[in-house]
């Protein structure tokens, strides 16, 4: 079987899907690569603008192929050795485009909140999508309104890189990893270690819901440098606490609903909910929170 760098050499096209697994572990030489937005702010993309000097560097290293931020969009899709992906599938438009570009990409790589969790579209999923449908159009008829979802349950994605929008130099950091040959990694601290280190004011202490605790680290604490408490937009970190964190919010005198409230802002209440479940059934609490804060409730009134 050839190696992704014999075909790079040789034929200067990018490998084929069925040899994505290579690609996780052999350095690609020169790569073509994809930048596309779907339904987004293109936030992530201004990030990765935003490194200057650093991305122009970085392009000399790959072949940039598709990216409608400097060149019209080709007439066809692919084939690309790394595809990077910002924004949600709203649209059927968006969907279709997600699948092709999975079918002709070695590597799928997501890129910020709304691509990892669904983002802030994906409220609609819970305020109910009829509803959010009439109050935003006043003729919605041919409007599409799917059920919004990670991009990773419609195709396969093969790493994702978080944040609302993506923090460039952790992005540059991923893509020299990939380009190295590495199988790319972010460091499991939470945002809570870098909030300190970087002496702010800690919110949690102060009795505000911060996800500081339990949320995966790499944004520089940038929400809490602003008096901002983090809402979570990067997701948990491989290993949390989520049963501890939602019932010290309770303690502290926060109601279900507002913890609802702020997991819901950037898509992310689903995940909570999934890992909570998985923490009951391991045996790390015998209850639900529901029981939980029915049983504080009553504590406080006697």
């Amino acid at each position: 079987m050839k190696t992704i760098k014999q075909l790079n050499k040789k034929t200067r096209k990018p490998a084929s899907p069925a040899k994505r697994g290579e690609q996780k572990s052999k350095k690609i030489n020169k790569p073509k690569v994809a930048i596309v937005g779907l339904t987004c702010c293109e936030g992530c993309e201004f990030a990765i603008l935003d490194l200057g000097e650093k991305f122009l560097e970085l392009a000399k290293r790959i072949d940039l192929v598709h990216w409608r931020f400097i060149k019209d969009d080709p007439e066809k899709i692919g084939p690309y050795d790394i595809c990077f992906v910002e924004g949600s599938a709203v649209t059927k438009d968006n969907v279709r485009l997600l699948k092709k570009l999975r079918k002709n990409s070695g590597q799928l790589i997501v890129l910020g909140n709304c691509a990892h969790f669904g983002g802030i579209h994906r409220m609609k999923n819970w305020v109910g999508r009829y509803k959010a449908l009439g109050e935003v159009y006043e003729e919605p008829e041919g409007i599409d309104n799917l059920d919004i979802l990670p991009i990773s349950e419609i195709v396969k994605v093969d790493f994702t890189i978080p944040t609302c929008p993506i923090n460039g130099e952790e992005f540059l950091d991923i893509v020299l990893q990939i380009l190295a040959g590495k199988k790319p990694q972010i460091r499991q601290n939470p945002v809570c270690l870098e909030c300190q280190a970087s002496g702010y004011e800690c919110l949690l202490q102060k009795g505000e819901i911060c996800c500081g605790p339990v949320i995966l680290g790499g944004c520089n604490a940038v929400c809490l440098k602003s008096k901002q408490a983090c809402w979570g937009c990067r997701g948990l970190l491989e290993e949390p606490d989520v049963d501890k964190f939602v019932k010290n919010c309770f303690l502290t005198g926060h109601s279900a609903a507002a913890v609802k409230k702020v997991l819901e802002v950037f898509g992310v209440k689903d995940d909570w909910i999934n890992q909570a479940q998985k923490e009951w059934r391991g045996g790390k609490t015998e209850t639900g929170l529901v029981k939980v804060k029915r049983a504080i409730n009553r504590a406080g009134k006697s």
